[in-house]
């Protein structure tokens, strides 16, 4: 039977391969590799239903990042269908991540991240609408990135889809039935405000940060076209980013009005999207969080 490292091999085009290091996650794994003449890969793998739009969504969102050359991300290489055992695998830059560093910097490269579609709109060029060119996934679950030119209901379908993933349980029929009250009243949040389209990581916490000896390093993204303070919804509910990095971050795109409770409905989105892939621990956290933006909006 063929091997991973066998099609790992004939893309690189190399009759050699050295394991260098081995990552392991809630929704894939993956083995650092170093080739014969010394090119080092990045190898994921995942063997679920989902795996070639995930890594399909994970391509295409890396490979737009990069070329904004504004932050460090790791160059897709090639997405691998039908792995042996079934499955999918996607080859990308390997890089030596480390826990710590300047914080600033990743400050500074997020908000030239978010800048830069606004900088090519400015020129006659760039992205007018919402959305993304493919699918991609938050976690394990794909993300319906179907273009529109409304921000507020291009996020709103997306917390649809989240709803009509849970079950039908009291705590899941409660959900609901909130959404269903705040859902008419969600613009109200946004009035006033100009949302320009800005390139998003999408699902950027700690987990998804790294640094190398050239900086900051983000990756596993779920990227879109949306509202850039998306971006800061999931660090809501696992804490990532310190001062520095925020008085780097707003020196160039400073907090507008309202943002701590859009930050809320951001959250919300995490919280459902943890709920359908973790189960119901994250329940209470989310139907405390409806009731609390429906309380202030």
């Amino acid at each position: 039977m063929e091997r991973l490292e066998d099609l790992v091999k004939e893309c690189l085009e190399t009759d050699e391969l050295t394991q260098i290091g081995y990552g392991s996650g809630c929704i894939s794994d993956g083995v650092g590799y170093k080739t014969g003449n010394g090119r080092e890969v990045f190898v994921k793998v995942n063997r679920t239903s989902d795996a070639l739009v995930m890594f399909r969504g994970e391509e295409a969102s890396l490979k737009t990042m990069a070329d904004t050359n504004t932050i460090h991300c790791p160059r897709p290489i090639k997405v691998l269908e039908n792995i042996p055992g079934g499955g999918c695998a996607i080859i990308m830059e390997y890089l030596d991540l480390g826990s710590s560093g300047d914080e600033a910097a990743l400050g500074t490269g997020l908000a030239r991240l978010h800048m830069h579609n606004w900088r090519s709109l400015e020129n006659g060029e760039g992205v007018a609408n919402f959305g993304f060119p493919v699918a991609t996934s938050c976690g394990s679950i794909p993300q319906d990135n179907s273009w529109t030119n409304d921000w507020v209901e291009f996020f709103c379908k997306k917390i649809d889809s989240q709803l009509d993933r849970l079950g039908s349980g009291s705590s899941s029929k409660e959900a609901k039935s909130l959404w269903s009250q705040l859902r008419p009243n969600i613009h109200k949040l946004f009035d006033g405000l100009v949302i320009r389209p800005s390139l998003l990581h999408g699902d950027l916490w700690g987990g998804n940060i790294g640094y190398t000896s050239r900086g900051p390093v983000i990756y596993d993204p779920a990227s879109f076209y949306g509202h850039y303070e998306y971006d800061f919804g999931i660090n809501q509910c696992f804490p990532s980013f310190g001062r520095r990095f925020y008085e780097a971050y707003h020196s160039l795109i400073p907090k507008e009005p309202g943002c701590e409770l859009r930050l809320q409905l951001y959250k919300l989105f995490h919280l459902l999207n943890h709920w359908n892939l973790f189960g119901s621990g994250y329940s209470s956290s989310s139907i405390k969080t409806l009731k609390d933006i429906l309380r202030k909006i």
